[in-house]
């Protein structure tokens, strides 16, 4: 009768439930692939795929805080350039009103009126340039040395400069000022060459960065699919393979308990 002759130990029952067991743990692995909808859950899986998962994982989030950290260089650069297009148009607006004030049927109460205008806009500029736009990325400008400019050739000694400090003198303006007026508005065009300068370079670094945040998504974009080929599991495949190992672990069960059952026919010896 051999085996079926030792019933202290059921051999055939226990590989028949070695196999249900082994059919279970698969079984157990497919419902968490197509729960999860990855087919790498844990390093026991695979160790060669988990590790190559993990390492793309963490080049993927490097991109992805390389993308962040560039729009927010953009978004810097862009807000300094909007301020420095605000200073441009202010210099504009001096350059006019400078222009204005050198024509000759200008009358001296139109040139008060002038002054100060330029005056504020002054102030506006300072306002910018000191709470608006960052020492960082700004060479700076004097205006052509416009702590030293005046309409009629007069300074203040021991002023210390600002980033912008033009003063128009309107006294005796219509006798003596026509050369000092010449010079504040070469100064001023020269300070409107540098805000213009700057901010072509600031445009210049904002281009450059917006190919860089381009070729970090391009980048991430081939290593989401990378992952996406390695980690990613075949839902209908899974499927399909759960519906084998259930059949098979129905099957495994049946001879499970033919198994138990076969020793029993050892009692016949015993009637």
């Amino acid at each position: 009768m051999g085996d079926l002759a030792r019933v202290n130990t059921n051999v055939a029952a226990l590989r028949a439930f070695f196999t249900l067991s082994e059919i279970n743990d698969r079984i157990a692995i497919s419902q968490k692939r197509i729960s999860t909808g990855i087919k790498v859950n844990s390093a026991s899986d695979d160790p060669a795929i988990y590790f190559a998962i993990k390492k793309t994982r963490r080049d993927i989030a490097a991109l992805a805080n390389k993308e962040l950290n560039i729009e927010r260089g953009i978004n810097f650069l862009e807000t300094n350039s909007s301020k420095l297009d605000q200073v441009s148009e202010l210099l504009l607006e001096m350059y006019t009103l400078a222009n204005t004030a050198q024509a000759g049927g200008v009358s001296s109460a139109e040139k008060q009126a002038i002054q100060t205008d330029i005056i504020q806009l002054q102030q506006e500029i300072e306002n910018i340039m000191q709470s608006g736009v960052s020492a960082s990325i700004y060479s700076g400008f004097t205006i052509g040395g416009l702590e030293n400019v005046s309409l009629t050739g007069t300074t203040t000694a021991g002023t210390p400069p600002t980033l912008v400090n033009l003063t128009i003198d309107t006294t005796n303006l219509l006798v003596t000022g026509t050369s000092d007026v010449g010079t504040a508005i070469n100064n001023i065009k020269g300070a409107l060459d540098a805000i213009v300068k700057d901010n072509q370079k600031l445009g210049s670094y904002v281009r450059r960065l917006r190919f860089e945040i381009d070729d970090a998504r391009s980048e991430k974009a081939d290593l989401q699919a990378t992952l996406s080929t390695i980690q990613d599991a075949d839902i209908a495949e899974e499927q399909l393979e759960l519906t084998k190992l259930q059949i098979l672990q129905q099957s495994a069960l049946a001879m499970l308990a033919q198994a138990n059952a076969a020793p029993q026919a050892v009692l016949v010896l015993f009637q």
